[in-house]
């Protein structure tokens, strides 16, 4: 069984990230489907293998020096082996840019090395998190680390915008950019450099995170009830969509859930042992 430490952010990082967390375990063999999330994450590795690989490209190795990864726009695979020991952050969909100014464009291409953030500074922070013995005072001395190297800046208001609003309606989008007073192209242009997706892509992937939480807490309930209540326009509507992230149907997700192979804590994720 894994052991796992959450911690939730001060005050003053409570804008840019979610949750801080850490996972133990002594002899972990595990390999998981995950489908895109509402988050760029923090990953450091302190223990065995533990790799990240998207659909026909090479594996990335999480390593002590840590990866940066933003919003997925399609599912990867992570497989962890041996002694899993991994500590992370779960960013806001903008916390990266907000807590250091780094533009998601940076991250188009997979996760950004830890040493390209903070330089040798990565090396004093992999030394003080393995000199603490408790999970808990690993994931404060990380809090403090990122308090010491924030270059907080302002998020613009055509993000916030968006992640309020979550509706695929006509028009809806182009509200928001006109309430900007901004051009189309400008609004998105913005909208990516901070999240790394398009407005409307961002919303479609909210609205498939909300189905996914749907049909795990409730696997019996018809998926066209689903694809209405999340605000599609039909079943063939939600279907394409759902496929476009997952890369899998509602139906194949619904079966896994039946299945036992995923929790409802965290919906994003299909289990392989």
């Amino acid at each position: 069984m894994t052991n796992a430490t959450v911690l939730k952010p001060c005050a003053e990082l409570n804008e840019a990230i979610d949750y801080y967390w850490y996972h133990e375990s002594q002899d972990l063999q595990q390999s998981t489907f995950n489908i895109p999330f509402l988050h760029q994450e923090l990953v450091i590795n302190l223990g065995g293998d533990f790799t990240m690989t998207p659909p026909g490209e090479e594996a990335y190795a999480y390593d002590r020096g840590g990866g940066v990864s933003g919003i997925l726009s399609g599912p990867v695979v992570t497989r962890v082996s041996g002694h899993y020991k991994a500590i992370g952050i779960l960013f806001k969909p903008f916390g990266l840019y907000r807590l250091f100014g780094l533009s998601a464009a940076m991250l188009h291409d997979g996760p950004l090395p830890g040493y390209r953030l903070w330089g040798p500074y990565t090396d004093q922070l992999i030394a003080q998190l393995e000199h603490e013995p408790l999970p808990a005072e690993k994931l404060k001395t990380l809090e403090r680390f990122l308090l010491a190297q924030a270059r907080p800046l302002p998020v613009p208001t055509a993000v916030t915008d968006v992640s309020n609003h979550t509706s695929l309606s006509r028009g809806h989008i182009r509200s928001l950019q006109q309430a900007e007073q901004v051009s189309p192209k400008k609004y998105i242009q913005q909208f990516q450099q901070v999240v790394g997706s398009t407005p409307k892509r961002y919303i479609q992937l909210q609205l498939i995170n909300a189905s996914l939480a749907q049909i795990a807490h409730n696997p019996d309930l018809p998926l066209t009830d689903v694809a209405y209540d999340n605000g599609f326009y039909d079943q063939a509507h939600f279907i394409r969509v759902f496929k476009s992230f997952a890369g899998i149907t509602p139906l194949q997700y619904k079966k896994a859930v039946q299945a036992g192979r995923v929790q409802v804590s965290f919906p994003n994720a299909i289990h392989h042992t």
